[in-house]
């Protein structure tokens, strides 16, 4: 493949990671369709370093435990505080996993 070819590949490309990497940390879509971003997010932050999809996903993780935060606060029922609770850990783990990732390189 030539570079010209290849330049332009990868410039379109980083434009549909970018915007799915905004529309994910904006809660866009329902869940289910955003863990199908998510999977492939993970799988394209492996093929291309250069994309900076790890702070991507980060960032997405921070902003859906805030997202979890504010529906447990509006939850009056316990057993939905404590699905909530531990959905909010879940994604705060891999919040500072991917932060980890991203201080060792």
């Amino acid at each position: 493949m030539n570079e010209a070819l290849q330049q332009q590949r990868t410039q379109i490309l980083s434009g549909v990671v970018t915007k799915l990497l905004e529309d994910l940390k904006g809660g866009s879509g329902d869940k289910d369709r955003r863990r199908q971003v998510e999977e492939w997010m993970r799988t394209l932050a492996e093929k291309y370093p250069e994309f900076k999809i790890e702070t991507g996903l980060r960032d997405y993780y921070l902003a859906e435990a805030e997202r979890l935060r504010t529906d447990f606060d509006r939850a009056t029922d316990l057993t939905e505080k404590l699905a909530l609770g531990r959905s909010i850990e879940s994604f705060l783990d891999r919040a500072a996993d991917y932060d980890r990732r991203i201080s060792e390189r």
